[in-house]
């Protein structure tokens, strides 16, 4: 798995996790969730991960996830326990 810098997941697709978890928090309401990377490679394809991201916010209900600018969505990959840092 190639090394993340500055928690900058945009080139990233959900398949470089094939056979690991995805995992996500919300420093804002404390989700934190992890998911199986095959099994959401399996239901809805490969997509990137900003777009898993909003995907994964309203799958748990989050109301800020269309926010744009004020009060907006906090949840983030949790890089390190993903081993993603550089």
């Amino acid at each position: 798995m190639r090394a993340i810098k500055d928690d900058d997941t945009r080139d990233f697709h959900l398949a470089d996790f094939a056979g690991r978890k995805v995992i996500v928090r919300c420093e804002a309401c404390g989700l934190r969730r992890q998911y199986d990377a095959d099994a959401m490679l399996a239901r809805i394809g490969d997509v990137r991960l900003p777009e898993l991201r909003l995907r994964l916010a309203m799958s748990e209900g989050c109301a800020r996830v269309h926010n744009t600018f004020h009060d907006r969505c906090g949840l983030s990959y949790d890089v390190d326990e993903m081993g993603m840092r550089e």
